[in-house]
């Protein structure tokens, strides 16, 4: 396999809902290890989008919901290992709101991975529980 170079760092853009004291997110395993993670959601940047764009796509894309951008929280980073194999990604994290009421009124949701044909939970998490779960990026509670 050739040496991963800095062309294999992959941009992200995340998005985060508040209800209340809980965050919206999407709850994955690792196919190698079956270790449960979560994350916001997001996804990768398309060339020459934002990532204000790419966090509004996304969420149409997995949730069907209209997401507006409130404010950025922060870039973050993670070098790591993920089914086996390494990978290293560049975080743009956003705050927002939908402008549909019900994702607010659900506890429990389903995303969707179009190109993937696949489907992933997602859940509301009580922010002062983020610290015993797995959680990208990890000081997510600290930047809530």
């Amino acid at each position: 396999m050739p040496e991963k170079t800095w062309r294999d760092i992959r941009p992200v853009a995340l998005g985060v809902l508040r209800r209340d004291d809980e965050v919206l997110l999407a709850r994955h395993r690792d196919p190698a290890t079956d270790d449960p993670f979560y994350r916001p959601i997001g996804g990768g940047f398309e060339f020459g989008e934002h990532s204000r764009d790419t966090v509004v796509r996304e969420f149409a894309e997995e949730l069907g919901v209209e997401f507006t951008v409130e404010r950025r929280l922060g870039t973050f980073e993670r070098a790591f290992e993920f089914d086996g194999e390494r990978g290293h990604e560049v975080w743009r994290l956003y705050e927002g709101e939908t402008v549909e009421d019900w994702p607010y009124e659900r506890d429990e949701l389903v995303g969707e991975e179009p190109e993937l044909d696949e489907t992933f939970p997602v859940e509301w998490v009580e922010i002062q529980s983020l610290d015993e779960l797995t959680v990208y990026p990890e000081n997510l509670a600290d930047v809530l």
